[in-house]
């Protein structure tokens, strides 16, 4: 049974009408789920056949491509440490959290590990290796055609910067009309996720485009979708890969839940710029017709 829409957070205007795009770099643009389970390979490999994390069995049968439960598993103790590590003062720079998300997994798993294993995780190699999805250039190029594009990441400048100049994600050739990333949404670290729409919102007003003009995209529902209802801003929730990594229930939840309100969704970011190029072309065939 497919999934229903929420009630919007905004009522939708047409397409064409927002003048700015959005869009959450990690996870919507740039795939590294994947990447990241391979680089632990060496440090998953010395745990024993028994352990949760190794479960082969496909979280799914029905969905495409599913990931293992171990890897879901894997994945879920990988985000409660880099949330942990986020949340401590001083705030630290994404290779140095890399390599301390490695040192505390090896930890908690009992793991024997090297000061070169964890260094060589948080390399700046390692995050220029993490691509972008498949179709997610081309789209952002057809979506440049009709909208200021913004990049919007809690991950910091140093992180943004090796991503933009590497060949593997490409997002240096997008003509972005802003990129804001942690260093410019305030200290608080723990409303990191409204901060930075705040400040999109802010920043964009001082430009002469109001609220009512944006248009967030973004693959999360708990950092983007949500947030997004909360400062009142309209949205495009894009399914990406969220259900072969086990993210069906979570979107069935935040939907009874009424707390996330995007008004489309589309399975990637090609389909959103295919429905935009749709939308004009049939606006330019009756301004011709």
């Amino acid at each position: 049974m497919a999934m229903p829409m929420p009630n919007p957070t905004n009522p939708p205007l047409p397409l064409l009408q927002y003048q700015v795009l959005s869009f959450d770099v990690y996870g919507t643009l740039i795939e590294y789920k994947a990447h990241v389970l391979d680089a632990f390979q060496p440090l998953l490999s010395r745990l024993p056949p028994s352990s949760p994390y190794l479960n082969p069995e496909p979280l799914s049968s029905t969905i495409p491509d599913s990931a293992t439960v171990g890897s879901i598993e894997f994945l879920k103790l990988f985000q409660r440490q880099e949330d942990a590590i986020k949340l401590e003062k001083p705030v630290k720079r994404f290779d140095v959290i890399l390599q301390e998300i490695w040192r505390r997994v090896a930890k908690e798993l009992n793991v024997d590990t090297s000061e070169d294993e964890a260094q060589a995780f948080g390399s700046e190699g390692v995050i220029a290796s993490w691509p972008t999805f498949s179709g997610t250039l081309d789209a952002l190029r057809t979506l440049s055609r009709y909208f200021k594009l913004v990049a919007l990441s809690n991950i910091d400048r140093y992180a943004w910067e090796i991503t933009a100049s590497s060949g593997a994600s490409g997002l240096g050739e997008v003509q972005w009309w802003k990129v804001f990333t942690a260093e410019d949404f305030g200290s608080d670290v723990s409303r990191a996720d409204d901060a930075k729409l705040e400040t999109l919102i802010r920043y964009c007003a001082e430009q002469g485009i109001q609220g009512e003009g944006i248009l967030h995209v973004a693959q999360s529902l708990g950092h983007d979708q949500a947030p997004a209802k909360r400062v009142g801003l309209s949205s495009v929730w894009l399914v990406g890969d969220g259900p072969r990594w086990g993210k069906e229930a979570e979107s069935r939840i935040a939907l009874e839940r009424e707390v996330v309100g995007y008004a489309w969704r589309f399975q990637d970011l090609r389909g959103f710029a295919e429905e935009v190029a749709r939308v004009a072309e049939a606006e330019k065939n009756r301004g011709t017709g």
